[in-house]
């Protein structure tokens, strides 16, 4: 029986330098009885040469090549191939795919036959889904990365400083929603010396936040639940007595990472901007949640993605972009983790196949044998469809 072929892609977007698949794992993925390509080029932004792969046991080959041949193919993000590509009927494609940002490309890859699995789409609670949730992966490297980034504006060092003739206090650091990139940020900030508060509502998350040494912030009227659907309930009725309590807390910290992007509804505003300028001269925010694909806006009402804005009295609002690929070889390798965990979870010990049946395979296909599958997405084109008056 001919081997399958797995394609890793070069990525495309503007500022990428991760790769979907590290030179040290090319072994596991050929322990399965797949063979891998690698596009020339494809690990240089993490720096994994092309020789490494080639070491590895990967073929390094064009472009071309890779989409003519392999059975499989993965990125990080979504491929831009051109209107012209068509990909072969049966393919398998791996990435974060956003579907709901893509819907027309996604029905596309449905007509075209392809199989479409998003590495973002494991829901919260799925156990079983996480060795294949790269948007928790990616979302720790965004944590500590926000964090860094605080620590380089704010005009003061993060752990308690001085002498014995005189001391100074830590930098008190507050992360608001402690989802896998807040509770990344609360372990880093605490690592670094900050004394840190959490603000979260969810009772998993707080007892998480609390044993990675985070003091919990409750504001007036606002009490623990049990799960996101709950939290959504509490954003729905209480969002401004929870902006309101979070405009008061603020000036008490001198670092705020928001970090509250609930899946599948709009990114709440939290601190508002009139907020933030009322925070101390030198203050830092990153806002963690700009940019989501279920929302053009952020936690801060004035970040803007990869932007970095001043307000108030020398306070620093950064809004956060494609933070991972800022830190390229610990971001593709957790990456690549992900990958060859999906492929052991299809092959499962015999040949590849896609069984809807199964919970984790049933949150990630979106689409296969012409149909799209990811309900959200379906929902956008059928509403397209009646928009546009089609019968």
């Amino acid at each position: 029986m001919t081997a399958l072929t797995l394609g890793v892609l070069r990525e495309t977007a503007p500022g990428e330098r991760r790769v979907a698949l590290v030179p040290d794992l090319v072994h596991t993925v050929d322990a399965l009885g797949i063979a891998v390509l690698v596009e020339r080029g494809a690990g240089a932004g993490a720096l994994f040469h092309d020789e490494s792969y080639a070491e590895a046991g990967a073929d390094v080959v064009p472009r071309a090549e890779i989409l003519r041949h392999a059975d499989l193919l993965a990125g990080v993000r979504v491929p831009l191939l051109g209107p012209s590509h068509r990909f072969r009927p049966g393919q398998l494609l791996i990435a974060m795919l956003q579907p709901t940002l893509i819907p027309f490309q996604i029905r596309q890859w449905a007509d075209q036959g392809v199989t479409a699995v998003g590495l973002d789409l494991v829901p919260d609670g799925l156990g079983a889904g996480h060795p294949v949730d790269a948007l928790t992966s990616q979302a720790r490297v965004s944590g500590y990365r926000a964090v860094l980034l605080a620590a380089e504006r704010t005009r003061r060092c993060l752990p308690p400083w001085g002498s014995s003739e005189a001391t100074f206090e830590p930098v008190r650091a507050l992360v608001v929603g402690a989802g896998p990139a807040g509770l990344q940020a609360v372990d880093t900030a605490c690592r670094l010396g900050a004394l840190v508060h959490a603000h979260e509502l969810r009772r998993r998350a707080r007892q998480d936040a609390t044993e990675l040494g985070a003091a919990l912030l409750d504001l007036p009227g606002l009490r623990p639940v049990d799960d996101g659907a709950a939290l959504a309930r509490t954003l729905d009725s209480e969002l401004a007595e929870l902006r309101q309590g979070l405009a008061d807390s603020l000036p008490r910290f001198d670092i705020v990472i928001a970090a509250l992007d609930p899946p599948g509804r709009p990114v709440p505003v939290l601190l508002t901007t009139k907020a933030v300028q009322a925070m101390r001269p030198g203050s830092v925010v990153v806002d963690l949640a700009v940019g989501s694909a279920d929302s053009p806006g952020g936690n801060v009402e004035c970040a803007e993605p990869d932007t970095l804005t001043l307000v108030g009295d020398a306070v620093t609002v950064i809004g956060a972009g494609n933070l991972p690929a800022q830190v390229p070889v610990t971001a593709s390798t957790a990456y690549a983790h992900n990958v060859t965990a999906l492929l052991r979870h299809l092959k499962r010990g015999g040949p590849l196949t896609i069984d809807l049946s199964d919970p984790v395979q049933a949150a990630v296909v979106a689409t296969h044998h012409g149909s799209v599958l990811h309900e959200p997405t379906k929902r956008l084109l059928l509403e397209a469809t009646a928009a546009a008056g089609t019968p």
